[in-house]
């Protein structure tokens, strides 16, 4: 067996297609928010180290500055991201003795698709037609909601 180099962009890129693929054939919400959460990972930290903020660290910023202004309270930047992975840490890594978790999988696979999509938008400017068609999706959705 031959040791290659892989590039993590390309790894990324390949895990987040493979779950909006998943995400629309509608069969597998478990791998598309795995898949899609690890892409996001990946692309996160590339943005990081570009210097520029991702995902997560914008939803992080926006989520407790909204926390504050309704309550009045201080919402710690690393709560809000534990509830934002906390679906993918689950699966990944399952809640102590508790033999089930609870939580609604395609809602948070389309988060975590959407992270993903976000922190590879800001580092290609430019999405696959799988991302286009997700993002399509989740605009009309969000019309017929309004």
């Amino acid at each position: 067996m031959a040791i290659r180099s892989h590039d993590c962009r390309c790894i990324a890129l390949t895990q987040l297609e493979t779950a909006l693929r998943l995400y629309f054939e509608g069969s597998d919400f478990f791998s598309v928010i795995t898949l899609a959460g690890n892409a996001d990972e990946i692309f996160g930290k590339i943005v990081k180290a570009k210097r520029r903020e991702s995902s997560l660290d914008e939803l992080k910023k926006a989520v407790a500055a909204m926390y504050l202004h309704l309550y009045g309270e201080e919402l710690s930047q690393n709560a809000v991201a534990e509830r934002a992975n906390w679906a993918r840490n689950a699966i990944k890594h399952g809640i102590g003795e508790t033999p089930t978790v609870a939580f609604d999988a395609e809602e948070e696979a389309k988060d975590m698709l959407n992270r993903a999509i976000q922190n590879y938008w800001v580092l290609e400017s430019w999405l696959t037609p799988a991302m286009e068609k997700f993002q399509r999706e989740s605009v009309t959705r969000v019309q017929h909601i309004g």
